[in-house]
């Protein structure tokens, strides 16, 4: 079985972002600048906080961390956004969740122009995702799902079969759009999905992502011996430790497989810098970076 991590993938697409802030800076004397933003206390979202900033460092990207009270009403929480986003040194939002309860966080997600939006998450980027238009904020998990299979050698999904299971606008349907681009053919497997339809789904298919939440819900013996297979998958089982969605029984199961940790994660992080370039680019430079195919990046 071909381990697919992704540290390599991550290091050479941080090494891209480096020569294009290096750039941005000899040319037109400024640097993207990034400001996260976290409500209340909460350990997991502040790892990840630290490592976006981490990688910010390494690039040469300016980072900010900003925490709120997690009293704070959601309406002066909005006027802090507005005053975030007006800045115009500012060329990157990001809103940690999780949100306090009864917030919409599609209320939130508007309140970020989609030119600042550095997660790929706004309606008018995923809409120019569905459309396949380039140069534009991805959703950055679904956008490392993908990155890890070109870089191991999936440029071109034409006539395989490939399975996403969940549905989620950030993460499922966004891999299942990224693949129909791709010309891949593919079926998106849901929570109302049967398991006998799963099964059968699962032994044709050639690709498989899971990002459904749910520790063990594939099984690799379930698997065709030559099916690649991306874990999304980000839980914790009895003893702490994180796990994935998928269950590997044997090595000789798949023919390729992501770990978890190790194989998307690492790519989410530097793919996030990516879309932040994109974004800065576009707002001062007048035009985006393009992000070569990462065959040329090795």
């Amino acid at each position: 079985m071909k381990l697919l991590e992704g540290k390599s993938v991550s290091l050479a697409i941080k090494k891209w972002v480096a020569s294009e802030v290096q750039k941005m800076q000899r040319e037109h004397g400024c640097v993207p600048n990034l400001v996260t933003v976290q409500i209340g206390e909460n350990p997991a979202s502040e790892r990840y906080i630290n490592n976006q900033v981490k990688a910010c460092e390494e690039v040469g990207i300016k980072a900010k961390f900003i925490k709120y009270p997690k009293d704070i009403k959601k309406v002066d929480f909005l006027k802090e956004i507005d005053k975030i986003v007006k800045d115009k040194e500012v060329d990157g939002i990001i809103v940690q969740t999780p949100l306090p309860q009864g917030w919409k966080m599609g209320e939130i997600v508007n309140a970020i122009p989609s030119d600042k939006d550095v997660e790929g998450v706004h309606p008018e980027n995923l809409g120019r995702l569905y459309l396949g238009v380039e140069g534009t904020p991805k959703p950055c998990t679904a956008w490392a799902a993908l990155s890890l299979l070109e870089w191991y050698g999936y440029s071109s999904f034409e006539g395989r079969n490939c399975v996403v299971i969940g549905r989620s606008a950030n993460v499922g349907r966004a891999v299942a759009t990224m693949l129909m681009h791709k010309n891949g053919t593919v079926a998106v497997c849901h929570t109302k999905t049967s398991e006998e339809q799963l099964k059968k789904l699962l032994s044709m298919a050639d690709v498989v992502v899971v990002a459904a939440g749910m520790p063990g819900i594939v099984k690799t013996n379930e698997l065709a011996r030559e099916t690649w297979v991306i874990d999304v998958g980000t839980n914790f089982d009895s003893k702490g430790k994180l796990v994935g969605d998928v269950s590997l029984e044997a090595e000789e199961d798949v023919a390729a497989m992501s770990p978890v940790p190790g194989g998307v994660g690492p790519i989410t992080v530097s793919l996030l810098l990516v879309n932040l370039i994109l974004c800065a680019t576009k707002r001062r430079v007048g035009s985006s970076s393009i992000f070569p195919k990462l065959s040329d990046l090795r």
